[in-house]
């Protein structure tokens, strides 16, 4: 019977070592697939911080130009709250 066992199975320093290798890959707290989601959560989380590091970029350089430059104002008005001056008509085209 004492045959049959592999040689790395009687050694209990190997055992040891195996069980805690499988007690910190799967039971422990901080196992191995939970530091894995994290990690792929980390990642999402600096992908979503460099977009919006951009967009606010983005919406001070548009603050700039709209607060020095008077035509883009207007633009930027006209475009996005569909304001308009005296004695003059706005039409709206939807596509379908």
């Amino acid at each position: 019977m004492q045959q049959r066992i592999p040689k790395i199975l009687k050694n209990r320093y190997a055992l040891t070592l195996i069980g805690v290798f499988v007690y910190i890959t799967f039971f422990h707290s901080h196992d191995l697939i939970s530091q894995m989601k994290i990690r792929y959560e980390i990642g999402q989380l600096h992908e979503q911080m460099e977009y919006l590091k951009a967009d606010t970029e983005n919406a001070k350089n548009q603050t700039i130009e709209l607060t020095t430059n008077k035509e883009s104002l207007e633009k930027f008005a006209r475009e996005q709250y569909k304001m308009k001056r005296e004695n003059e008509e706005i039409f709206v085209i939807l596509d379908e």
